[in-house]
């Protein structure tokens, strides 16, 4: 019977030594593999520091980084927090449409601000040359 319980697991009472992990093989094979692993890092580097000293004696140094700017080539570059174009192009118009002012002096044209205009245009005021029909 004795002999059944080996053949039916598989192993015998001594083969469970078999199983233990060798730490000193794991070991070796992580530290051969970070020696490696470093080297080519190492290797890496000094290409890359060869080639760009070649790239600069060939075509001189590059352009400092353009940090800071608004525009970079066609990219806009502005941080949203330091972005005020919007608001000045607001207040720019707001100026015109509420403001007085020259549209042109030589014909002696001149732009009012926009609510007294569409006051005047609702009061049956036009301009001069405006068409009779408009102010309905």
């Amino acid at each position: 019977m004795s002999n059944l319980h080996h053949t039916h697991h598989g192993m015998g009472a001594d083969n469970g030594a078999d199983d233990q992990i060798d730490f000193k093989k794991v070991i070796a094979v992580g530290v051969i593999s970070l020696i490696v692993f470093a080297l080519g890092t190492f290797w890496a580097v000094t290409i890359l520091h060869r080639e760009t000293a070649r790239a600069h004696a060939a075509g001189g140094v590059s352009r400092p980084p353009m940090l800071g700017r608004s525009e970079i080539g066609i990219v806009d570059q502005v941080l949203f927090s330091g972005d005020h174009r919007l608001a000045d192009w607001r207040a720019e118009r707001s100026a015109r449409l509420n403001g007085y002012g020259w549209v042109d002096r030589s014909k002696g044209i001149v732009h009012i601000p926009i609510e007294k205009a569409i006051d005047e245009v609702l009061s049956g005021a036009l301009p001069e040359g405006a068409p009779k029909g408009a102010a309905k």
